[in-house]
């Protein structure tokens, strides 16, 4: 009460002095010359009007009135207050009795005047706030009945014109004076007022545009490609339609009960039906909507079976589906978080519209709001429902890592250790390697050792890898028991491949190094073997005799299935320590030759350079009767002459290396050559013609000597 006494105090003073002002300069504006007026008219004239503004009943006059008679009573009370100091200065009982009686029936008028109405007025006259709320108090009794407020003033003025050409006319009656001033007073409280209200106008029309401005760009955005909105779109659509079937449903069946013409009910029922079945169409293809909006949103990917981590090559599969799974979680939280943000845009939608129905009593935001609200309720649920469904799939996600983590570490130890086994496999059979190349001084036995260690290695090997990543290795044995036959069958020739390798290293019928001659296909292959592995025999094609009459070329690495040792022939020309063959030339003499002298001088040229290899045959053929039955053990060079259709064939055979046929060969051909070219009685045969007489006689060959001894 004492502030807005305070605040009446201020605004008194103003208003009081301005209305004094205007009344004292308007007097003396007037004072010189005054026309003559019609005063009872005027009289008359300022109590009809007065009775009209007795008859207004509006809350803006009861307020202003209020105001005003609050505000004359407290100039009253400052002059009465005035005045006792006066009386208390000069020690006037009386005039202090009287004036403290006075005061009281001031204050306690002032206290009967309703101060809410005062408030009102103060509101727009000296505002502290900027409230643009329509919903408020102030606006809803006030700024809605502004033009109750201009009627006021209309009469008003009226009023006070009169009251100036009263004063004009000469009288200047207290009660006049105080009517004027009261008046303008009131007039001038009136501008403030509507002033406040244009401003208060403005401002809301001004936030208003602002308001529907964001809620605009607002709108683009939650209209913008997002799932869960088109999702929600969606699942209004299906009760839409679901609706309109529903109604158009009981149209079908009211038409079809009614007592219409029957041309006429039946184009409008087919028009009815096909409408139907379009609707019903469309409703099939939105029943996934029907239950839920967010139905299949709001599902999170399935987690399919967890793979078993039971081999080393399992741990890419580990690693690659924690990173599936884990992919799928982070998909269903940013699925969330575009909820999230579409709910924040949802409720900021709401709270702009919120405070456009605040300041903006034309539109009905009311239905609005109501509909957002429901929407809002839905994508709530929806997102606590994500929530906790993100939560138990987080839970479940981190279960599956840490298992298949745990798979891993395991396996990982499990390769440590197998590595390990591996690793000291390797490095003894390597120190076995050594040793046997340090004491095994034959090429051929250090070989033959060399594979079998590879070979128990790899086995080794295989057999840890097998026990320790095979689970059940009899049911292993039972599978492969069954498929056999099949795999027997698929898989033939490796299997006979595998057969003859055994064949030929336990067998020892062919070794790495031996010279083989092979037989395949019409063609003819002979040379060094370089490896004998499990599927294959490596060997390496050298100049021989077979490539100088029959391939035309050298060089080739052949390789050889070993399942052919079943079906093919294969010669071995350097077996176990026999490293000779026989080699044979063959020389063609005329008749009329000294065919004996021939055959002594190929014997002898033979038995000359194929000495050394007949005694190196001679012993490792008796090396060889303790493991073959040796009948014919003669090695001396062999020499046969035979009858040809040309002459005499002198076929010369004799021990050679087997690595080297050819080298011998060329030089005892050149060398019998040679020492047939310097005989006389010897000649060369080769295809000629010769004419003989019936009585020309026969050539004879010569003899010398007793034994018949060529000469």
């Amino acid at each position: 009460m004492k502030r807005l006494i305070g605040a009446l105090c201020c605004c008194a003073a103003l208003l009081w002095g301005a209305g004094d002002a205007n009344v004292t300069a308007a007097a003396a504006s007037h004072a010189v010359q005054a026309p003559a007026v019609d005063v009872a008219a005027l009289e008359k004239e300022l109590g009809e009007i007065d009775a009209r503004l007795k008859s207004q009943n509006g809350v803006w006059k009861k307020a202003l009135d209020a105001y005003i008679r609050l505000h004359q009573l407290q100039a009253h009370l400052v002059t009465v207050e005035q005045e006792l100091e006066k009386a208390v200065s000069a020690s006037d009982a009386e005039a202090k009795k009287r004036l403290e009686a006075k005061k009281r029936r001031i204050e306690s008028q002032m206290k009967r005047i309703d101060t809410e109405r005062v408030h009102a007025v103060l509101y727009y006259v000296q505002p502290r706030n900027e409230t643009l709320s329509i919903n408020d108090e102030m606006y809803r009794r006030y700024e809605t009945r502004a033009e109750e407020l201009m009627r006021l003033r209309k009469l008003l003025q009226q009023r006070k014109k009169i009251l100036r050409e009263l004063m004009d006319s000469g009288r200047t009656a207290p009660q006049t004076q105080e009517a004027l001033q009261k008046t303008t007073l009131t007039l001038d409280t009136i501008e403030k007022i509507l002033e406040r209200i244009r401003h208060l106008s403005d401002a809301r029309l001004t936030k208003v545009n602002e308001l529907n401005k964001q809620l605009a760009e607002l709108k683009d955005d939650l209209d913008s490609n997002n799932i869960w909105q088109k999702s929600y779109t969606a699942y209004l659509t299906y009760l839409d339609v679901k609706n309109e079937l529903a109604s158009l449903e009981a149209q079908i069946a009211k038409l079809q009960s009614s007592k219409k013409k029957a041309s006429q009910s039946a184009e409008e029922l087919d028009t009815l039906l096909s409408k139907q079945r379009v609707l019903a169409d469309q409703l099939a293809l939105l029943q996934s909507h029907g239950s839920s909006p967010f139905a299949d949103l709001l599902k999170p990917e399935e987690i399919t079976e967890v793979p078993e981590i039971t081999n080393p090559l399992d741990i890419f599969s580990g690693f690659s589906f924690n990173k599936k799974v884990n992919g799928q979680l982070r998909d269903y939280v940013r699925r969330g978080e575009e909820l999230k943000g579409y709910l924040q845009m949802l409720l900021k939608q709401r709270d702009l519209l919120s405070r456009l129905a605040e300041i903006d009593a034309v539109d009905n935001y009311r239905k609005k709001i109501e509909h957002l609200d429901q929407m809002i309720d839905k994508y709530q649920a929806a997102y606590a429902t994500m929530q906790d469904t993100a939560n138990v799939y987080a839970k479940r996600v981190e279960e599956i890592e840490l298992k298949i983590n745990k798979a891993i570490q395991d396996q990982l130890y499990k390769m440590a250790n197998i590595g390990s086994i591996i690793l000291f496999l390797l490095i003894f059979f390597f120190i076995m390697k050594q040793i046997a190349k340090k004491y095994i001084s034959d090429n051929e036995r250090f070989y033959m050792a060399n594979k079998i260690i590879t070979f128990v290695n790899v086995t080794l090997i295989f057999l840890v890898l097998l026990f320790n990543y095979i689970e059940n290795v009899g049911y292993v044995v039972t599978v492969l028991g069954f498929a056999s036959a099949g795999i027997a069958i698929a898989m033939k020739d490796w299997f006979m491949s595998m057969l003859g390798w055994l064949v030929i290293v336990f067998g020892g019928s062919i070794h790495v190094g031996d010279r083989i001659r092979v037989d395949m296909n019409g063609m003819r292959y002979v040379g060094d073997v370089l490896d004998i592995s499990l599927l294959r025999i490596t060997i390496l094609e050298d100049i021989t005799l077979t490539s100088y009459t029959h391939n035309r070329r050298a060089g080739r690495i052949i390789f050889i299935p070993n399942n052919y040792i079943f079906t093919h022939m294969i010669a071995n020309y350097t077996h176990v320590s026999l490293k000779t063959v026989w080699d044979g030339i063959d020389i063609t003499v005329t008749f009329d030759s000294n065919h004996k002298k021939a055959a002594h001088i190929a014997k002898e040229i033979t038995r000359k350079y194929a000495k050394g290899y007949t005694d190196i045959t001679r012993n490792q053929l008796n090396k060889l009767r303790s493991r073959y039955n040796l009948k014919n053990t003669n090695v001396d060079p062999r020499i046969y002459s035979f009858v040809e259709e040309n002459g005499i064939r002198i076929s010369s055979w004799y021990l050679t290396n087997a690595y080297a046929t050819l080298t011998l060969r060329s030089t005892i051909s050149m060398e019998i050559i040679d020492a047939y070219g310097k005989e006389d009685d010897i000649t060369i045969a080769y295809p000629t013609q010769r004419l003989r007489l019936q009585q020309e006689p026969l050539p004879q060959p010569k003899f010398s000597g007793e034994e018949g001894e060529p000469v």
